[in-house]
């Protein structure tokens, strides 16, 4: 493998690893967050938006879920808003 293709894929991990679920929404410790925990930071949340953010439909939001859902800014960033 070359060493871009190894910058690169470090690159990708890096990124996605900023977005992974804050112990902050996480408080069960379960690497997904509910409704109640994901209200408990972004109080404005509706349930609404809510299922939007929860693309597989499971109930939870998930790192990548909350990845997209902050690059789309339908969740604010809290490592940057905070």
């Amino acid at each position: 493998m070359s060493r871009v293709a190894i910058g690169a894929l470090l690159a990708t991990f890096v990124a996605f690893s900023a977005h992974a679920m804050s112990a902050q929404i996480d408080t069960d410790g379960d690497g997904k967050a509910s409704l109640v925990e994901l209200q408990t930071v972004f109080p404005e949340l509706t349930e609404d938006l809510f299922l939007e953010i929860d693309t597989n439909a499971d109930g939870l939001v998930d790192d990548e879920e909350m990845m997209i859902a902050v690059e789309t800014e339908m969740l604010p960033d809290i490592e940057t808003d905070a």
